[in-house]
């Protein structure tokens, strides 16, 4: 009797993708848990207990500037050594630029993986804090705080997501910008407009003399790889101002809709593709998303029900299907026409790998009967049949 499990595995890549994909994921930006949130849960709701923690010599401050970069993009700030990683600031530094400065920090966590040295005789962890100093420092002022004789420099959360820095030193630069970025725009309450005020740590925000309350915004996107029917090609759509480069497709999920609902419904938007199938593969946290709000890729792996792809050139600048051969040299880098998909921080880079270095699927007998066409299975059917007959 033949193992169903087995069956299922050759015939569908997928179920060998799934239990594989944890591992096949090295590389990918924003993942672990460098700052131990949890233990914070009943901490941030003392706020004596806050102070306390920040005034101690386990607190370092990660120093942000949301106007500092040349387009007016938020920076954190980092060292300029090989490999760079993020800059941890002491209280006496923060006081030097403003006494005010601490008074908005943001409690992050204890770091558990990563984090600067703590003085001789003090005992760890240590603890995280988000600092704007936007409202303390000029744009000049900012910049000249990022020497080469401080070996400082400002990073963008794109410039360190793609270099070569520790993934937890990227993963608490995410972190820090996105909480600062939405506390800047959380100062005003969206329904009376009334001024707010930071509470329980700085990770939420309370409207001044009312019950309002801002919390942080995470935008699920739906980002997925479609597969061709019988799973020899994939579809890749090429992104405007991106010359050159092919990857997922992928939109924000819609109010009342599920995450294989949206991506069905993006399949058809960008490419004009129906899909047959919809399988959850992995999620990345993306602290860099647009207009500098945090979004929350959740990976799809699709199978379409044909090869007819029409692109909208609204969504994309083209879409087309690509063989196993062709995406590996993309993913490799020696494709002929410059051709480039993702590097391994983004997911997008993954789904494509999984299916790149996955089993080649083999012609069962069942899927070449399902994709010769109904009129060819029933002249199969009634020889078949007449054979079965002229033996009565």
């Amino acid at each position: 009797k033949p193992d169903a499990s087995a069956f299922c595995a050759a015939d569908f890549p997928i179920a060998l993708l799934q239990r594989r994909v944890m591992s096949q994921l090295r590389g990918m930006r924003f993942v672990g848990r460098p700052i131990d949130r949890a233990a914070t849960l009943n901490i941030r709701k003392d706020a004596e207990k806050v102070k306390e923690i920040q005034r101690s010599g386990r607190a370092r401050f990660l120093v942000t500037h949301l106007t500092v970069k040349e387009r007016g993009g938020a920076a954190i700030m980092s060292t300029t050594m090989d490999p760079p990683s993020i800059a941890w600031w002491t209280s006496e530094e923060l006081r030097a630029v403003s006494m005010e400065a601490e008074r908005g920090a943001i409690y992050l966590g204890p770091v558990v993986a990563g984090g600067p040295a703590l003085d001789a005789g003090v005992e760890g962890p240590v603890e995280a804090f988000a600092v704007d100093l936007s409202p303390f420092l000029s744009l000049e002022a900012a910049k000249a705080q990022a020497s080469e004789e401080r070996r400082t420099r400002w990073s963008s959360g794109r410039e360190l997501l793609t270099s070569s820095a520790a993934d937890c030193d990227v993963t608490m630069a995410g972190l820090a910008l996105a909480l600062v970025q939405w506390s800047d725009k959380g100062r005003f309450d969206g329904c009376t407009g009334k001024p707010t005020e930071a509470i329980e740590g700085g990770v939420k925000r309370q409207e001044i003399g009312g019950r309002g309350r801002t919390y942080p915004r995470t935008d699920p996107v739906a980002i997925g790889l479609i597969v061709s029917p019988d799973q020899t090609q994939i579809l890749l759509a090429g992104r405007p101002g991106m010359i050159g480069m092919y990857t997922c497709i992928s939109g924000f999920v819609d109010q009342c809709e599920s995450v294989e609902e949206a991506f069905r419904r993006e399949a058809v938007e960008e490419v004009g593709v129906r899909l047959a199938s919809v399988e959850l593969f992995a999620s990345q946290a993306w602290p860099l998303g647009r207009a500098g709000s945090c979004e929350l890729m959740v990976g799809c792996r699709a199978v379409a029900s044909s090869m007819h792809i029409m692109p909208n050139l609204e969504e994309v600048s083209d879409a087309r299907w690509f063989g196993r051969p062709e995406v590996l040299t993309m993913l490799q880098g020696t494709h002929p026409e410059k051709l480039w998909v993702p590097g391994p921080y983004a997911i997008a880079h993954h789904l494509i790998q999984s299916w790149a270095s996955g089993p080649v699927p083999e012609a069962s007998s069942w899927r070449v009967l399902t994709q010769v066409g109904p009129a060819v299975l029933l002249a199969i059917f009634a020889v078949a049949a007449s054979r079965f007959f002229s033996r009565l």
